[in-house]
């Protein structure tokens, strides 16, 4: 049985303008992503992979085309409905990690949610090899482990569709395949996935690959 479409872009394009120039980010760009896929998308860097992914999570808008979540084509949505969309059913996991330094770990997974997610949040930072540190402070754990608490807040929730923005750009080959693992699990749970990444290495989790180079996305076989 073929699963549900969950996201759909058609035809997306992104140009920047500076006086007489005119520049394109992203060209005619088409992705479908299903419920349980774990979709990567690689490409050198200023390919405009991190572009692609704001542009098809909304928080940037397109020069053209079009992105349908569950059947809501973006263009019908305002700005509060569309806000609304990501933080009810986006999940976010951005390279930077973004932790609120005067939070400890558990809020800062729990960050503008209900805090009925408290017990989650310690389960999740418990799987993620950080049962010692669920109530330290940023600046008390090592990148790595700040990158782990960005990846539970970003699953915490139970979203429909996580975007990962090169979430083991920065950790060592081990706790990349940690937190691959965690967004494998995620998906064959029910769950969808694009994450941005430059490590072939972890092609092979994905159900699908696509590259992204000057602006052209196209899927790569397998």
């Amino acid at each position: 049985m073929m699963e549900k479409t969950i996201l759909y872009a058609e035809n997306i394009s992104k140009s920047y303008t500076n006086r007489d120039s005119k520049t394109e980010v992203i060209k005619n760009a088409s992705l479908t992503v299903r419920e349980g896929e774990f979709v990567m998308i690689i490409g050198p860097s200023g390919s405009g992979k991190s572009t692609l992914l704001y542009l098809l999570s909304g928080l940037r808008q397109f020069s053209s085309g079009q992105v349908v979540f569950d059947d809501k084509p973006y263009s019908e949505l305002g700005v509060n409905e569309l806000a609304h969309l990501r933080h009810s059913e986006y999940g976010f996991i951005v390279q930077q990690h973004l932790l609120v330094p005067y939070l400890n770990c558990v809020e800062n997974v729990c960050l503008a949610r209900s805090q009925d997610l408290e017990r989650d949040a310690k389960r999740l930072l418990f799987e993620l090899g950080l049962e010692n540190h669920v109530h330290k402070y940023p600046r008390e754990l090592s990148f790595g482990e700040r990158q782990r608490v960005a990846v539970a807040r970003g699953l915490v929730h139970a979203p429909r569709l996580i975007f990962a923005d090169e979430p083991t750009a920065s950790v060592n080959s081990e706790l990349a395949q940690i937190i691959v693992s965690h967004l494998e699990s995620y998906c064959k749970a029910g769950g969808s996935c694009i994450m941005v990444t430059h490590d072939l290495g972890l092609l092979p989790k994905a159900t699908r690959v696509f590259s992204l180079e000057d602006g052209v996305l196209a899927q790569q076989s397998r």
